[in-house]
């Protein structure tokens, strides 16, 4: 009788040990699915950040035009070594100091201050020659967060539609040089596989080749020329409508200081 309840009590832990292996695996391959679909839907949880950016929404005017940008960033750089510029879309909340990190992750989710916080900073790519923002075949990249909120780079995602864009054709970009003035030429919704962030050009003909893609991706005709004699802006968010998801806006040197 104890050998037979032995046996028993063994078979039955057996059971109990496959049964748990099982679900597991099971529990393991539901939430796969899950995590994948979540990231193919927008509107849901994508790591970090949240399905916002309604093209839409509405957009905070700015009141605050006219400002004197290369001596607001001038007077923040004393402190702030980092902060080597300075970006506005007039008519809108777009209106921050840009920061440079020695790579682009040192604002990604810590401010100025070295705090780690949600939205970050916005900033500039390493890799681009802020005292230059003229020189031949130049693309300036700026980047910031698409949050909750009417702050950061959200309202970018109004360029989906041709109206904003037409009373919202120009962008400024100061240095402690003076202040640039440039003039969307292209709008698009895109992915990571799409590098719209290369800085480094071999030859004009390569650049131009660049030039025509990205003006090809426009979501509407902007009726902006551009060529290899411009150098451009280019400003990046999320676009979480896509999976990997980008939404960006170049734009074209039309005034110096």
């Amino acid at each position: 009788m104890a050998k037979g309840k032995k046996k028993i009590g063994l078979i039955i832990t057996i059971i109990l040990i496959i049964f748990m292996a099982v679900v597991g695996v099971a529990a393991l391959i539901l939430n796969n699915m899950f995590s994948n679909q979540s990231l193919e839907k927008p509107g849901e949880q994508l790591g970090y950040d949240v399905f916002v950016g309604d093209e839409n929404m509405e957009v905070t005017t700015s009141v605050d035009e006219g400002r004197n940008l290369q001596k607001e960033i001038s007077s923040i750089n004393v402190t702030y070594k980092d902060a080597v510029a300075w970006i506005k879309v007039p008519g809108t909340s777009i209106d921050y100091p840009v920061f440079k990190g020695t790579d682009n992750t040192r604002y990604y989710r810590n401010d100025r201050d070295g705090e780690t916080t949600r939205w970050g900073e916005t900033y500039l790519d390493y890799r681009c020659d802020e005292k230059n923002p003229d020189a031949e075949t130049t693309n300036i990249i700026i980047y910031g967060h698409n949050t909750e909120t009417d702050n950061r780079f959200t309202p970018l995602l109004n360029y989906k539609r041709q109206e904003f864009f037409d009373t919202h054709k120009y962008i400024e970009f100061a240095t402690t040089k003076g202040v640039y003035t440039y003039e969307v030429f292209t709008v698009y919704s895109t992915n990571t596989k799409l590098y719209y962030i290369d800085t480094v050009f071999n030859s004009l003909a390569e650049y131009d080749d660049f030039l025509k893609q990205m003006a090809k991706n426009s979501r509407y005709a902007t009726g902006v020329e551009v060529s290899t004699s411009d150098s451009i802006l280019t400003l990046s968010t999320c676009d979480y409508s896509l999976k990997d998801g980008r939404f960006v806006v170049q734009a074209k040197l039309v005034k110096k200081p």
